[in-house]
């Protein structure tokens, strides 16, 4: 098939396409909007080729865990809502206590249940039964969401691409943007970077860690950090047997899960804020041998038998992060232009319902209640995203 003629103009351009590009145009077309999806590189070639695509409902934030539960719902029947498979496998999560900070840890329960989620409150034998090779000793209790998996990140975008497709979205890859074309205060289309532009009067800015420098070009200043996310792939020791739950380590900053049938990502749950960097992209997307090493010895303090594992290489990233670790979805700026940037390594597994609700923004005109709390005018009317119950971490911004 051969790459489609870049149309002078359409009802909405979405710019970026990862997984939350890819999404909003699904939605958007399959309402029966003439969308045009533009991607730079090729679908999933961002972020989103990398992203660790845990699909789990473990939120602080009653926002969180609405969007993360919906979202998941979307993932366990992808195949029958786009046409096109996102390879999801059901796993299941645990993350434990220790006893002092037991209080915390019933609050989340009980913040998770009354949304909804089916969380498991286990006691420590309880949780070696159904996970045996975790080294509980120190917790005294794990909470189970027999729900939870993770999907192809990869498959994920290019379902939601190839199913915008089927509904007569026009996807374009290769062609960047140079910026947004807005006369008196209201979008009027995009200009394409090696000259060209498309006609449109609204506008959704998902490109990642290029939304802000794209958005500044129509006078949109957004609270973004680019803080830098690692890693590591672990080949599973003969013997382990089945395929591991994934884990939240708080108190070892790890988070884990499986990969196919041999391998186990782990990476940091709190990447260091003092690792920020200036501009959108990495030059070294590798990571170091040490990293690699610190993030095994880590994980194998709560699984031992994967001290035997064999690094298997890894990558590293960039997350688009606000000052609250919660997304901004909203209208910005000129009339007709819409941004969803800031995901703190969150937006994978909120693709699903992100992308329905800001479909439906873009198609009304109004904001629906649940993307309220993620406004962009939060922040300077002091109005940011709180835990409603807060679990003790250590230092760093939770990003898994």
């Amino acid at each position: 098939m051969g790459v489609p003629p870049v149309p002078r103009r359409a009802d909405v351009v979405v710019i970026g396409g990862g997984c939350m590009g890819t999404s909003v145009a699904f939605h958007l077309a399959r309402r029966g909007h003439d969308v045009v999806l533009l991607e730079k590189g090729h679908i999933a070639s961002g972020a989103t080729g990398h992203s660790g695509a845990i699909v789990r409902r473990h939120y602080e934030s009653r926002v969180g865990v609405r969007l993360a539960r919906d979202s998941l719902s979307f993932f366990t029947r992808f195949q029958e809502e786009t046409g096109f498979p996102c390879d999801f496998r059901r796993t299941g999560f645990l993350s434990g206590a220790r006893e002092r900070d037991l209080p915390a840890f019933e609050a989340l329960v009980a913040l998770l249940r009354s949304e909804g989620v089916p969380a498991e409150r286990l006691g420590p034998e309880e949780a070696v039964e159904i996970e045996p090779r975790l080294d509980v000793r120190d917790y005294a209790a794990v909470l189970h969401d027999p729900d939870a998996g993770y999907a192809d990140p990869i498959a994920t975008a290019v379902g939601f691409a190839e199913g915008a497709r089927r509904h007569r979205a026009v996807v374009v890859e290769g062609r960047g943007v140079q910026g947004i074309e807005a006369v008196r205060r209201r979008v009027r289309g995009v200009r394409l970077r090696g000259g060209g532009r498309i006609a449109s009067d609204r506008v959704v800015l998902s490109a990642g860690t290029w939304t802000p420098r794209i958005a500044r070009s129509a006078g949109v200043r957004l609270p973004i950090r680019f803080v830098r996310g690692e890693v590591a792939i672990l080949r599973r020791p003969p013997g382990f047997g089945a395929p591991p739950k994934i884990h939240f380590d708080v108190y070892g900053n790890t988070y884990s899960r499986p990969e196919g049938e041999k391998d186990l990502l782990v990476g940091f749950m709190n990447s260091d804020p003092r690792r920020t960097v200036s501009g959108p992209e990495l030059r070294e997307n590798s990571i170091p041998t040490a990293t690699a090493r610190d993030l095994q010895e880590r994980i194998a303090r709560r699984f031992p038998i994967l001290a035997r594992a064999q690094p298997r290489g890894g990558w590293a990233g960039l997350y688009d992060v606000t000052p609250d670790a919660y997304p901004i979805i909203d209208a910005a700026g000129p009339e007709g232009l819409y941004v969803a940037v800031g995901f703190s390594g969150h937006g994978f597994k909120l693709s699903p319902e992100i992308g329905r609700l800001l479909g439906e923004f873009v198609a009304s005109g109004k904001r629906p209640e649940a993307l309220s709390p993620l406004r962009a005018s939060r922040y300077r009317e002091g109005e940011p995203v709180v835990p409603d119950a807060p679990f003790p971490k250590g230092r760093g911004r939770r990003l898994p």
